[in-house]
C-alpha cells in the first residue's frame, strides 16, 4: 500500500532520519490529522467470545492509517520496531524479534526497549531501513508492527516497505502530537487484541503509579506559576527548540501544567537556530536531549557562549530531557517523578 508523503520528505530529508530522527518530517507534516486514532479489532476488548475461540477464530485490527488488517486468526509471532516492541512487552505481549535500536554504544540495552528481554527476541536490525531479511522471513511473524511520526513509518522507508510487507502485514501507530497517556492507551488496545489483559493487576497497578506521578508533576507546576520551560537539543551546526504540538512527551508535560516555550518557526518538531541565535528563547529551566548519540553533551554545550549565558544554564537549572523512553506506564513513571522534583526544586523568573 501507498505510504502517506509530503514534499519535504520527497526532496530528501529522509535520508537525515537516522541521524536526528525527529528532524528530518518535514515541516507539513503536522499538517496530516491523526487518523483513525481509535482502533478496531474484531478480538479482545469487547468480543463475546472466549479465549481460546478468540485466538482461533478471525482478527482484526485498524491501524492508525485506517488500514485494516484482517487475518484468519489472532497474530501470535510478532516483530517490532523498538518503541513499540518495550510498549507491547510492559503489556504482556512479548515480540519474537525487534528491529530499530537496541544496544547503546557501550553495549548496554538502549533507553528504547524499556524492559524488553534482548536475549528473548531475535534482532532483524538496528539501523534506519536495515531489514535482515532472511533473519525476518525465518522468524515467520504473523505481524509486524512499527509506529510514525506523521507520514512516517519508522524504521520502514519506502524502498523497502513492499518487501518487508510481504513478510507480514505491518500495523501503524501514529506518536506525532499524541499526548503519552493517549498512546499508552492506544498501545493497550493493540495488546489487548493480540490476547493481553489491559486490566490485569499488573497493569492496574502500574497506570495507579503512572497517574500518581503525572499528579506530582501537576502539583508541582502549580506550586511554580511562572516558571518557563524551554526544552531543546544541541549538535555543534545547530540548536533546536522543540514544540510541545509534536513531541507527544512535552505535550503532555504541558498538559499537566508546565509553561513551556512554543518556538515561533518550528519545522518537522523543532526551530532550528543557529548558535548564534540560541538565545532567542529564554526560559527558567530547561530540559535538555538527553540521548547519547546525535547531540552534544552538557560538557560539551559549555563551549558555546550562548549556552552559557542563557538564564536557566547560569542558574543551574537544566535537566535531562528522557527522548527515548518508551510510551509506556513503566517507563515514564520514572520520568514524570524526576520531573516533579525537578520543578519542585527550580526558581522562577531567573530570565
Amino acid at each position: 500500500m501507498p505510504l502517506f508523503r509530503t514534499p519535504a520528505i520527497e526532496s530528501g530529508q529522509a535520508a537525515r532520519l537516522d541521524r536526528r530522527r525527529f528532524l528530518a518530517l518535514g515541516g507539513s507534516v503536522a499538517a496530516v490529522g491523526l487518523l483513525a486514532a481509535c482502533g478496531d479489532s474484531d478480538t479482545g476488548k469487547g468480543s463475546d467470545k472466549g479465549a481460546d475461540e478468540a485466538a482461533s477464530g478471525p482478527w482484526s485490527f485498524t491501524d492508525d492509517r485506517g488500514k485494516k488488517i484482517s487475518l484468519s486468526k489472532r497474530p501470535e509471532r510478532i516483530v517490532a520496531q523498538s518503541h513499540p516492541a518495550a510498549a507491547l512487552w510492559d503489556f504482556g505481549i512479548q515480540p519474537i524479534g525487534l528491529f530499530g535500536p537496541q544496544k547503546t554504544a557501550d553495549g548496554k540495552p538502549s533507553p528504547q526497549i524499556g524492559n524488553v528481554d534482548l536475549s528473548k527476541t531475535t534482532s532483524v536490525g538496528t539501523a534506519f531501513g536495515e531489514f535482515q531479511m532472511e533473519k525476518l522471513i525465518s522468524l515467520k511473524p504473523d505481524l509486524i508492527v512499527t509506529i510514525a511520526y506523521g507520514p512516517m513509518v519508522w524504521y520502514i522507508p519506502e524502498d523497502i516497505y513492499k518487501k518487508v510487507e510481504e513478510v507480514a502485514p505491518i500495523a501503524v501507530i501514529q506518536l506525532m502530537g499524541v499526548a503519552v497517556p493517549d498512546a499508552v492507551k492506544r498501545f493497550g488496545e493493540l495488546a489487548a487484541a493480540l490476547g493481553a489483559d489491559p486490566k490485569s493487576a499488573e497493569i492496574e497497578k502500574a497506570k495507579a503509579d503512572f497517574e500518581k506521578a503525572a499528579a506530582g508533576v501537576k502539583a508541582a507546576a502549580q506550586t511554580k506559576k511562572g516558571l518557563s520551560v524551554a526544552v531543546v537539543s544541541g549538535t555543534k551546526e545547530n540548536f533546536f527548540v522543540a514544540d510541545p504540538a509534536f513531541h507527544g512527551d512535552v505535550k503532555y508535560f504541558q498538559q499537566l501544567g508546565l509553561d513551556i516555550v512554543k518556538p515561533a518557526k518550528p519545522d518537522a518538531g523543532f526551530e532550528a537556530l543557529s548558535w548564534e541565535e540560541a538565545g532567542r528563547y529564554k526560559a527558567d529551566l530547561v530540559l535538555e536531549d538527553a540521548r547519547p548519540e546525535g547531540g552534544l553533551t552538557h560538557q560539551q554545550l559549555g563551549a558555546y557562549p550562548t549556552w552559557k549565558g542563557s538564564p536557566a544554564v547560569k542558574a543551574g537549572q537544566v535537566s535531562d530531557w528522557q527522548t527515548e523512553t518508551p510510551f509506556t506506564y513503566q517507563r515514564f513513571t520514572k520520568v514524570l517523578n524526576d520531573l516533579a522534583t525537578t520543578v519542585s526544586n527550580a526558581r522562577t523568573n531567573v530570565v
